[in-house]
């Protein structure tokens, strides 16, 4: 919400519910720039609990994560029109990648090259076309209008990701309790969290006039964890079919990851008893 004029000028880009510059003159949104810091340390925190034994795939997007939270620290940090991308890009990414190993998830590739090389350039283009709307952001309906587009495309793109999440569990984990739990958790947290997003922006005016909780800066602390609890469940099914024995374990009662047996860890020292053996699929075993 603009109220006063800070450090980084009038705003240009999406203005939420927040007061501007009411906490520091040099944050355009405090609450929901500090809140961001959530997505940075769920990727960080998701980049050093699974840094072995795991495809490169989920350490993208794990850094994805991460990216996306200092891009919208920048965001709400400035309010200015083309920060809002640093923001939204690594979000489509995001969901590409993980989209990429929901259906990538055999032992046994399904689709060859073609297959992550027409996710990125979708991603490119799609950027491309946002980015090239930045000359335009002074014209409102222009900002109305790629601003629609955007989260259009990005909830039909999550809605689809999200059913691919769930035919992964019904079809291949029904028996993991921790999963089942898992997949209820992250999406009721999801859900929480949207109502709040759409409460902060639909209904600002009304909201303002008792008391702000600042609810967009509570969608950045669900959407963090329940991204992060999602992505755990995709790279599950995939080390349980690499047969790797994984196993959700937590830190702190709170924070979850995917534990796999000492064997698959190639971090691991190899003892002098034990002897290394690797099959034709390129899986490694221990032997003692």
């Amino acid at each position: 919400m603009n109220s006063t004029v800070g450090f980084w000028g009038e705003p240009s880009s999406t203005d939420w519910c927040e007061q501007n510059y009411e906490v520091t003159y040099y944050i355009a949104e405090f609450f929901n720039t500090i809140s961001s810091l959530c997505l940075v340390f769920m990727g960080t925190f998701g980049s050093i609990m699974h840094s072995d034994g795991f495809d490169y795939r989920f350490s993208l997007c794990f850094r994805t994560i991460t990216l996306i939270g200092f891009g919208s620290i920048l965001f709400h940090g400035t309010l200015i029109f083309p920060s809002e991308h640093f923001d939204g890009i690594p979000m489509v990414f995001f969901l590409l990648i993980l989209f990429y190993s929901i259906n990538e998830n055999k032992k046994e590739k399904k689709f060859g090259k073609w297959f992550p090389i027409t996710l990125f350039l979708w991603g490119f283009i799609f950027s491309v076309i946002l980015v090239l709307l930045k000359g335009y952001y002074e014209n409102e309906i222009m900002k109305l209008v790629e601003f629609y587009i955007f989260q259009g495309s990005f909830f039909l793109m999550s809605i689809c990701v999200y059913l691919h999440i769930a035919a992964i569990v019904i079809r291949n984990l029904r028996k993991e309790k921790s999963i089942i739990s898992l997949m209820i958790l992250g999406t009721i947290i999801f859900l929480i969290g949207y109502l709040g997003w759409n409460i902060d922006y639909h209904f600002c005016t009304e909201m303002s006039k008792i008391l702000n909780p600042q609810l967009h800066a509570w969608w950045h602390v669900a959407a963090s964890y329940s991204s992060y609890s999602l992505l755990l469940i995709v790279m599950f099914d995939r080390s349980k079919m690499l047969e790797k024995n994984p196993k959700i374990k937590w830190v702190c009662i709170i924070l979850p990851y995917v534990g796999l047996s000492e064997q698959y860890l190639p971090s691991k020292v190899i003892s002098e008893s034990q002897e290394l053996l690797i099959d034709e699929n390129y899986h490694i075993y221990l032997v003692k």
